[in-house]
């Protein structure tokens, strides 16, 4: 996969502390002016496709179903942005019920008398949430000689609260809240000072997951950023726990990697030593953009008149047995709340 030579994450600055209860588990709160600056963006690409076909007087052809003298079942959406050939442009920005691939299909109908040939609409519609921007649009041909096009979109995803994070150690993690830049800790004094940490992670996520790797990780990147060399935290190489701390003290740090940090929040000097350093931090495509879902109404089973099942096609979402008692529950607090503030105004 070219990991080495393509790395798919950033060396972050990491903190092992507890800090205002948003980093919980094994959430992290992450510096909202690193991400500002870029850090731990990326790209995403989705690809929709289309292909010509013939089935017995069933004839499909990429075309703007406009063109056509009278093309019926056109469907409720935005054709401005196809072209003549019924394929949008690169570059174009497309968004929520944008046509992207224009197509028709001609079959025989009877109308009473007479076999006529009658034209419907089967363009492909895009129905994401986010606004994309057309990066290609490929354009082959089948064996049959039948045409088919790809056209392949992109958008920017910002690391925002509930995406997903993990180092090489498999120290997982979705962003509990994107932290203020004055409002994060910051290291009080020595080589480092002023120092403020591009990720916080909780203390209580290392020992009963034995990512302990990451611990060696950081340690060896402080020394090598001191040193200026490269290390192998490779195990029974030589390398040992002992030998980095030594080396660390030499450069003038503390042996096991401690600072001693200021709280951004309240100006005071946090009474335990914070252990910080480097640590290689990775993207992982778990993204809330592609999994948060509601809906107040929306198409239903023709045989049972439920709700239909799935986030893409607008389906609804069950609400069990354990769900419908925490929703009482819920109901139950807020009436609390009600009768509480009623007497109160009373």
């Amino acid at each position: 996969m070219d990991i080495n030579e393509m790395p798919m994450g950033l060396n972050a600055i990491v903190a092992i502390a507890t800090y205002g209860g948003y980093n919980q588990e094994d959430s992290l709160i992450m510096s909202k002016a690193a991400v500002e600056r870029g850090f731990g963006r990326s790209t995403y690409y989705s690809v929709y496709k289309a292909d010509e076909r013939t089935m017995g007087t069933d004839n499909e052809v990429f075309e703007h179903p406009y063109n056509s003298d009278r093309c019926l079942s056109i469907k409720h959406a935005n054709y401005s942005k196809l072209g003549e050939d019924g394929t949008v442009e690169v570059g174009t920005i497309v968004e929520y019920g944008d046509v992207i691939i224009g197509k028709t299909m001609t079959n025989t109908e009877s109308n009473g008398e007479d076999m006529v040939p009658t034209k419907r609409d089967k363009s492909i519609v895009y129905y994401g949430d986010e606004r994309a921007i057309v990066d290609r649009v490929i354009g082959t041909c089948s064996r049959d000689g039948m045409r088919s096009k790809r056209v392949v979109l992109r958008s920017n995803r910002i690391p925002q609260v509930g995406d997903k994070f993990s180092s090489r150690h498999g120290q997982k993690g979705t962003i509990g809240t994107l932290m203020n830049q004055e409002d994060m800790p910051f290291v009080a004094g020595g080589q480092n000072a002023g120092m403020i940490p591009t990720i916080i992670v909780n203390p209580h996520a290392l020992p009963s997951r034995m990512t302990i790797g990451q611990l060696v990780e950081s340690l060896l990147g402080c020394a090598g950023c001191k040193l200026g060399k490269f290390g192998d935290g490779t195990p029974f190489r030589g390398v040992s726990f002992k030998s980095i701390c030594d080396e660390l003290h030499k450069a003038g740090y503390q042996r096991e990697g401690h600072e001693r940090m200021i709280n951004g929040m309240t100006g005071e000097m946090m009474e335990a030593d914070i252990f910080i350093g480097p640590v290689f931090y990775q993207r992982l495509k778990h993204m809330v953009e592609d999994k948060m879902h509601a809906r107040t109404r929306g198409p239903s089973q023709i045989m049972t008149r439920q709700p239909v099942e799935g986030r893409a096609r607008q389906g609804g979402l069950r609400m069990g047995e354990m769900e419908r008692g925490n929703q009482l529950y819920i109901i139950y607090i807020i009436k609390s709340i009600t009768t509480i503030s009623y007497c109160v105004c009373a």
